[in-house]
């Protein structure tokens, strides 16, 4: 038996639970502006796991002191230990800096360098539809594309669909028209993805949701990314040469945003 069967075999015997739920928000213009998106998201989470106990309102105070404080850091992560017959749940704060993020070469306005991963979820490991850790699933996808000389995996399914990255939701400019996977249980519902397909609509520009395969990368007039801590950012696959960017989706995440 290979290793990867052996570790797919270990999975398999334990089956994994959530030990917290959390949010990775970003700052935008010393703002939390989605802030009520978020909280939205991780009490939903928070409910279909059992954890009755609400997000404290009180709580964007304390975000706004703690950013406050610490200028530099412009991602704040909203974090929930869910209870356990030992402990109570606990709700926790953390700011950090978008350079520790898999797409911190965007920062430089580089584009993210891509890799299609073999990695595959187990069916003891955590669904995609919740923000949660342990996170062992996505850490097996960026450690891959990181060894394949790229910034961040694409998350494959068994039947050959593009569904994420480790960190983001994926677009494909096809046909014209900016394509992004369904949501069907295999991809997390991002914020930054809902906002682009309501700006989308209320601008007339043509979204689509719907299945993408590896065709679909290498005929993509432009590929993207969207997560809430960057907005959108332009991506290509490793070895693809030079990107162009693409304005449109851009700019419907700054209007979103109001930044």
């Amino acid at each position: 038996m290979s290793d990867s069967m052996r570790a797919d075999a270990m999975h398999a015997q334990r089956k994994e639970r959530p030990t917290s739920l959390f949010e990775t928000m970003g700052v935008f213009g010393g703002e939390l502006r989605l802030w009520d998106r978020h909280v939205a998201r991780i009490s939903a989470s928070i409910r279909a796991h059992g954890d009755e106990e609400p997000i404290d309102a009180e709580l964007l105070a304390q975000a706004k002191t703690q950013l406050s404080a610490a200028q530099r850091h412009d991602v704040l992560t909203l974090e929930r230990v869910l209870p356990t017959e030992a402990s109570a749940g606990l709700t926790l704060l953390r700011t950090r800096s978008r350079t520790s993020s898999p797409w911190a070469r965007a920062l430089g306005d580089e584009h993210v360098r891509l890799l299609p991963t073999v990695a595959r979820r187990a069916e003891s490991e955590l669904p995609a539809h919740h923000k949660a850790r342990p996170r062992t699933f996505y850490d097996r996808v960026l450690q891959e594309a990181r060894a394949g000389g790229a910034d961040d995996g694409l998350v494959l399914a068994r039947d050959g669909a593009v569904l994420e990255t480790s960190v983001g939701n994926v677009w494909l400019l096809l046909d014209t028209v900016w394509t992004t996977p369904p949501l069907d249980g295999r991809v997390l519902p991002g914020i930054a993805r809902s906002l682009l397909l309501e700006r989308a609509r209320k601008e007339g520009i043509p979204t689509a949701e719907r299945p993408c395969y590896l065709p679909d990368l290498h005929r993509a007039d432009a590929i993207c990314l969207s997560n809430a801590a960057f907005g959108v950012v332009p991506a290509g696959l490793v070895g693809s040469g030079e990107v162009e960017l693409h304005s449109s989706l851009r700019r419907l995440w700054r209007f979103a945003v109001g930044d």
